[in-house]
């Protein structure tokens, strides 16, 4: 049986500024006002609670005695109560240090009487540096009190969390956890107090007080026994009592093994002693609090701060280094020591009374974009996960709520590991900013409060964009310059920030096997790849056997391979001419944007080729492929080049036929005569008075749609729907193929997608209803066909997909941006959009979305339309958006924009 969860919880950081007003905020309506719409808000969107640090200094400001007083603590109990009264609970976090030096807005001091009242208190055996960490030279820390001095500052830890417990009793029911921050900005660890730059090779220990020294040379006389066994093992002399600066040397010489690699019997005892030393602080600190919080908060748990990662040790050769000062690991350059150490070291800690009431906290989860995963999250979580204490993700530091790269990481991070119970997101204010964006992130944290370790059911939009046609071309080589390459990494990066997980690119056929049958050049695509993995973005490749350029918008030329004309009529002699390879129209214009379907018997062997060979080549980029797209037809499209504005056809009109060549011509009469047979069954069926199946010509298009024939006619009606027929063939002809090749591991889970244009004009034409889907080859037509759905879409889908394939191919479907617009060329498109969102449903096929002009990124009506289509129900699963360089123009729309529809599908 699958284990079961709680609801995670999402715990939000109260901000700074009210922190600075608390004294103030009893007597200010003004300031609980703000606070109070600040928590109906955060409530609204599915915040839990609010972490509130609990001030030593806001409290005690002046003499210790005020943490037992009820009047200093008037503040917080204001502040629980507005927080009660919006039915949010309270994670106490208690600061025993100063934290937020480097951030003015929430830096918490200790108070002003703190080392003068402590060195007062200091017994006439302790020496007078005992109160702080102090490192080889000398240097202290302000921000922390010694954990060796803890006999005397334990009593004063006490009394400020005694009166706590006892000031703040009544609000113990809706106070859950409290926190204890022990060390360094809260994390329960030593401090690092030296600066390690490059080049410095020193490891700066923080125990090198007199007590400290002591506490080490009573710890090893107990293990070895006596002085003699212990200077033996260590291979040292003179390691008497009163010789406290030759252990302060023998101290330094582990130091420098440390930063050596060097293992020694010594470096080891060094080690257990000094961690073992926080563990029992650890250990202490949570003793106290179990004792203190019993009765009304006999319910509440307890917890310390775990940090996730360390700071950078500059030049020294390894990263255990920083654990060993740290104090998390006691077995440095061990293999075993992450997979093991942080379970005994856990282990060690939770062992206690208190372990049943122990929840830590995990912070520096959600790492910003282009960084990696904190070093230490695996460990903390394989240890916590085994012991079966709970945690929860906290970053450090306010998150940019524009990375998208960022929030994902925290995100799964939380929903993918069994021992985290949620988050702890630094802060109100941030997250409630007017732009919004704050309260979209709390959203996704919101819906998915009940999905940890399963599927959530709430399946995010995808969002893409595709790439230039090219970069910018230096000379007719393509060599790019060096300049366009990093302007395109700074876009892409500017771009998954924002949330946008792929960039699609056409793998032009041309320029890679341009120059030679078989001689492939990937070097242009090797260095995209490259710039996308490393901005952790990922990759649809469009496998382009069409031509760049004469299409709208498009601002570069690339032609298919130009050997391919001359290669074709070489091997078949059957051919007559080019234009048997390409696709006539009407009016008898040919087009070299795409080989015609009618020549697929010819052309598919080097389609298949070139798969294969960017298959074997890219084998190794798999993980940063989405998916793989398979050109159909012109711009990529699986339909006719029927609205060339070269060709008659200039928009809205209904464009022209492109079954003219003498392959079409052929391959008609084939058809006729493979349905009836014979030539007397055609002649009785249509009326006609053919001799012969080579004597039955193309019939004229204007004959075709003058007074609706295409509609009412049933020889128009056979000839068209063995129009479209055809290109459905091809279709499917070539994308099993495709799937075929790319079947096997490890490409066998990468879906494969293929794009249909969306001809959204001349569809409420009441003279030519849907005449324009009609010469794209889009539609069969029919006798009531009409400006309403009649499913024609969903025959178009089950044909063209064998159902085999259905779970693993991907349909584009462009005009997400458009309205419909009678007025304009008898436009559809809003309904065209809808009616193909059903027809995927119905056959049961994946879909993506496209804008069809760069034009409506500018406008935000187009905008709200796509968002409309991807939030309707059936809908699209996400978008991708053409181009990437609007995005980046002087108009800032676009990016905005984006940004906004990101966050409408978190």
């Amino acid at each position: 049986m699958a284990q079961s969860h709680a609801p995670l919880q999402v715990w939000v950081h109260q901000a700074p500024g009210l922190m600075r007003n608390l004294l103030q905020l009893p007597s200010s309506f003004a300031e609980q006002q703000a606070f109070k719409q600040q928590l109906q808000q955060a409530r609204q969107l599915g915040v839990d609670g609010i972490i509130v640090p609990i001030n030593w200094r806001l409290v005690a400001p002046f003499v210790p005695e005020q943490a037992e007083q009820a009047s200093s603590w008037h503040g917080y109990r204001q502040l629980f109560r507005l927080i009660r009264e919006q039915r949010l609970k309270v994670m106490a976090d208690f600061s025993f240090v100063a934290t937020g030096l480097t951030d003015p807005r929430s830096m918490n001091l200790l108070p002003d009487w703190l080392w003068g009242r402590l060195q007062q208190a200091l017994p006439a055996d302790m020496p007078l540096d005992s109160l702080k960490y102090l490192d080889q030279h000398g240097r202290d820390s302000i921000t922390a009190l010694s954990l060796w001095a803890r006999p005397v500052t334990l009593p004063y830890f006490r009394q400020f969390l005694g009166g706590f417990a006892r000031h703040m009793s009544e609000f113990a029911p809706g106070v859950p956890h409290i926190q204890l921050g022990i060390g360094p900005e809260g994390e329960w660890r030593y401090p690092f107090l030296g600066r390690y730059a490059e080049g410095n090779e020193v490891a700066y220990l923080p125990c090198y007080s007199e007590l400290a020294l002591d506490s080490l040379r009573q710890a090893m006389l107990e293990l070895h026994g006596s002085e003699a066994a212990w200077c033996s093992a260590w291979q040292a002399d003179n390691l008497a009592p009163a010789s406290l600066p030759r252990l302060k040397q023998v101290v330094e010489r582990l130091a420098g093994e440390l930063v050596a690699g060097q293992r020694s019997p010594a470096l080891n005892d060094f080690c257990r002693w000094y961690q073992g030393n926080l563990v029992e602080y650890g250990r202490d600190m949570l003793a106290m609090a179990h004792s203190l919080f019993h009765g009304s908060w006999q319910g509440v748990s307890l917890g310390l701060r775990l940090t996730g990662a360390l700071p950078t040790m500059g030049g020294l050769p390894n990263g255990q280094i920083a654990e060993v000062i740290a104090g998390l690991t006691s077995c440095p350059f061990s293999a075993s020591r992450q997979e093991d150490g942080y379970l005994q070291l856990l282990n060690a800690l939770a062992s206690g009374p208190w372990r049943r009431r122990l929840r830590l906290m995990l912070t520096g989860i959600g790492a910003r974009h282009g960084e990696q995963d904190p070093q230490l999250l695996h460990p903390w979580l394989r240890a916590a996960q085994k012991l079966n204490i709970p945690l929860l993700a906290e970053n450090r530091h306010s998150l940019s709520l524009d990375d998208h790269p960022q929030w994902e990481r925290l995100i799964q991070g939380v929903l993918n590991q069994p021992a985290f119970r949620g988050w702890a997101i630094r802060d109100l204010d941030a997250l409630l900013m007017d732009n919004g964006l704050g309260e979209a992130r709390l959203r996704q944290l919101s819906r998915l409060k009940h999905t940890q370790g399963q599927p959530s059911g709430l399946k995010n939009k995808v969002f893409r964009v595709m790439g230039p046609l090219h970069l910018k071309v230096a000379n007719q080589r393509y060599q790019v310059a060096e300049a366009d390459w990093t302007r395109f990494a700074d876009e892409v990066r500017s771009l998954r920030r924002l949330g946008v997980t792929a960039i699609s690119t056409d793998v032009w056929w041309g320029q890679v096997e341009g120059r030679q049958p078989g001689e492939f050049d990937w070097r242009y695509y090797e260095r995209l790849v490259t710039e996308l993995a490393a901005q952790q973005m990922h990759w649809v490749p469009i496998l382009a056997f069409h031509q760049a350029g004469g299409n709208v918008n498009d601002d570069f030329m690339q032609t298919i391979p130009l050997w391919l004309w001359g290669k074709l009529l070489q091997n078949h002699p059957e051919l007559g001419s080019v234009r048997d390879l390409q696709y006539v129209s009407e009016t008898g214009d040919a087009s070299m944007e795409y080989i015609s379907l009618w020549a697929d018997d010819y052309v598919l062997p080097y389609y298949s080729r070139f798969m294969q060979a960017f298959r074997d080549h890219f084998v190794d980029s798999v993980g940063l492929i989405d998916e793989i797209n398979i050109s159909l037809g012109p711009a990529g499209e699986l339909r006719y080049p029927s609205y060339n504005a070269h060709d008659w056809g200039n928009y809205p009109n209904r464009g022209t036929l492109q079954c003219y060549s003498p392959l079409a011509e052929q391959e008609w009469q084939r058809h006729l005569k493979g349905k009836y047979g014979n030539i007397t069954a055609l002649n009785y069926a249509f009326g006609s008075k053919y001799e012969r199946f080579n004597a039955v010509g193309l019939p004229a298009a204007d004959e075709l749609f003058d007074n609706k024939a295409y509609l009412y006619s049933a020889w128009a009606r056979e000839y068209l729907g063995w129009y479209q027929s055809a290109l459905i063939t091809h279709g499917r002809r070539v994308l099993e193929t495709a799937l075929a090749l790319f079947a096997e591991a490890p490409f066998q889970s990468i879906p494969i997608g293929i794009k249909i244009p969306g001809i959204h004009w001349q569809i409420s034409d009441p003279d030519t209803p849907r005449v324009a889907e009609i010469t794209a080859g889009l539609l069969r037509p029919h006798a009531s066909l009409a400006a309403h759905n009649q499913r024609e879409y969903v025959q178009l889908l089950d044909s063209l997909i064998a159902p085999e394939f259905r779970s693993r191919v991907v349909v584009h479907f462009t005009c997400l941006e458009m309205e419909n617009k009678d007025y304009e060329g008898y436009s559809r498109a809003a309904d065209l959009v809808r009616w193909f969102a059903e027809a995927a449903q119905e056959v049961g096929v994946s879909l993506m979305g496209e804008n069809a002009l760069a034009g409506a990124l500018f406008d935000e009506r187009g905008w709200q339309q796509i968002a409309t289509a991807l939030g309707r129900e059936p809908g699209f699963e996400g978008i991708t958006l053409l181009r990437m360089q609007h995005f980046f123009a002087e108009n800032r729309t676009p990016l905005h924009q984006l940004q906004w529809l990101i966050n409408q599908f978190q």
